[in-house]
């Protein structure tokens, strides 16, 4: 019975530990994404306002903002040939 307990705390131990490795690998590709959208958003060929309004947009909503700006931001902005 001990050993099965000691066994099964071991199990839980890597669980714990492999799911905070999981938590800090999102959180990094969170923050790497986030950077992303701020250099995308800043080197964009769009007017001073609406880049503070992207900005203040990516800002406030990290993700979601970041993924509004990738999605319908970068489709807006003119494309010069």
């Amino acid at each position: 019975m001990l050993t099965s307990l000691a066994l099964s705390d071991q199990n839980a131990g890597w669980l714990e530990g492999g799911l905070l490795v999981l938590v800090a690998l999102g959180a990094v590709a969170l923050l790497v994404f986030w950077i992303a959208a701020l250099f995308s958003v800043l080197g964009a060929p769009i007017g001073c306002g609406a880049k503070i309004l992207w900005l203040l947009v990516v800002f406030a909503l990290p993700f979601l903002g970041s993924l509004l700006w990738f999605v319908v931001g970068r489709r807006m902005t003119p494309v010069n040939y």
